[in-house]
């Protein structure tokens, strides 16, 4: 009997389960092909609400078994540790998969970026872990508050310092804002003795969306009660203390770090060609430069907009749009059907302030697009956040619970 031929997408991440789905549709009537799928952990984690897990423990993994069940996807629980592109081979460890066409959809990592003291005396949010250490520590230091006599430590207890004014920064200090109003009430302790500062490289939050809307974000943050400290870099963090480029000294207890992320080096270590932040240079096909049967997406991609000729940002939008275009043009290259170029679209950004609060836009036909500010906008973060799970059931056919 002859060997299937192995499709792999490395990564269950918003590309990478998005392109497995769309290539076990493809290939459903093609027997002699296998779609492998490779991911650490046995769940689907939906990365842009992990600020909701870390203060409101909200449920934010969908079960990968649950998602592929009756597709044509083996699930492999492990990490990658080498890819041999000579042989088209992958490594977990000790074990190996032979691969017909490959796809590199293996998410980020937290960028600490040298600063001293800050991987050891801070908490990233990049995982569902990350996110339950969080919810786990504010839980407890809510409680700890209750018995602390000295007004002095209560402020150095209740001062959190959020490094990175980006999306995740700003959505989890808005969720913060409010979680503490809770707190300080359940402790009978004084509202005023909070304090959630944002440290902010540039010169405004959320920089990469439109000046408009960054500062109307800014002002609902400072309507929270947060304080905003921008074009500041935090320089180095010890168990007690933030120091900031400013050379301003910060006694805190809580450092939230969201300031940044990085590559795995995988895809380096195995000879490909890496170009800004260590994402692999793709061409416009999202085919890997110089490997004809590897394709990389969302955030490992250095894919560019052909339109403004930067690199597209590493989002949960782009990364669902390059997963399908990836399956799409892994099947034609099999069959010999057209390939599509990489075109961003971007649909929307809407960016969360809390439970009941939202700001941001949706695109709309003919280059016009409604904005939207308050209770209306948490409708519609809900509403983006649900589309993800109704594509994920188109994708795989069924309806998906969580």
């Amino acid at each position: 009997m002859q060997a299937k031929k192995n499709i792999v997408v490395m990564g269950a991440g918003y590309g990478g389960i998005t392109a497995a789905l769309r290539l076990a549709r493809l290939f459903h009537k093609h027997h002699d092909y296998q779609i492998h799928l490779i991911d650490r952990n046995p769940y689907h984690t939906l990365k842009t609400q992990l600020h909701e897990a870390a203060i409101r423990k909200t449920e934010v993994t969908i079960p990968i078994d649950r998602i592929i069940q009756r597709r044509n996807i083996l699930f492999h629980l492990g990490e990658v540790t080498r890819i041999d592109s000579a042989t088209q081979t992958i490594f977990m460890g000790s074990k190996s998969l032979s691969f017909h066409y490959l796809a590199i959809a293996l998410g980020s990592q937290v960028n600490f970026h040298n600063i001293p003291g800050l991987r050891e005396n801070s908490f990233p949010l990049q995982t569902l872990s990350d996110a339950q250490l969080i919810y786990d520590y504010i839980t407890r230091l809510c409680a700890r508050v209750v018995s602390e006599s000295s007004e002095n430590r209560r402020r150095d207890m209740l001062r959190f310092v959020i490094g990175g004014g980006g999306l995740s920064g700003v959505e989890f200090a808005a969720e913060l804002a409010e979680h503490v109003v809770q707190c300080t009430h359940n402790s009978h302790v004084n509202p005023h003795e909070v304090e959630i500062i944002v440290v902010v490289s540039g010169s405004r939050v959320v920089p990469r969306m439109d000046e408009s809307f960054s500062t109307r974000i800014y002002k609902k943050l400072i309507e929270k009660g947060i304080k905003i400290v921008s074009e500041t870099k935090i320089v180095s963090r010890t168990a007690d203390t933030v120091t900031l480029s400013s050379g301003k000294v910060l006694r805190t207890k809580t450092v939230i770090w969201a300031g940044g992320i990085r590559i795995q080096e995988l895809a380096r270590r195995s000879g490909m060609k890496i170009g800004q932040l260590g994402r692999i240079i793709v061409d416009t096909f999202l085919k890997v430069e110089g490997y004809p049967t590897i394709y990389a997406i969302g955030d490992n991609a250095l894919a560019v907009n052909p339109c403004s000729k930067e690199a597209v940002p590493a989002a949960a939008q782009f990364a669902l749009q390059q997963g399908r275009l990836a399956a799409n043009n892994i099947y034609a290259d099999i069959f010999g059907g057209m390939r599509k170029p990489y075109h961003p679209k971007l649909l929307g950004e809407v960016v969360g302030l809390g439970r009941h609060l939202a700001v941001g836009w949706f695109a709309l036909p003919f280059f016009e697009k409604i904005t939207f500010v308050g209770f209306l906008g948490s409708l519609l973060k809900a509403a983006v956040q649900g589309k993800h799970i109704f594509l994920l059931r188109k994708e795989s056919g069924k309806w998906i619970t969580y």
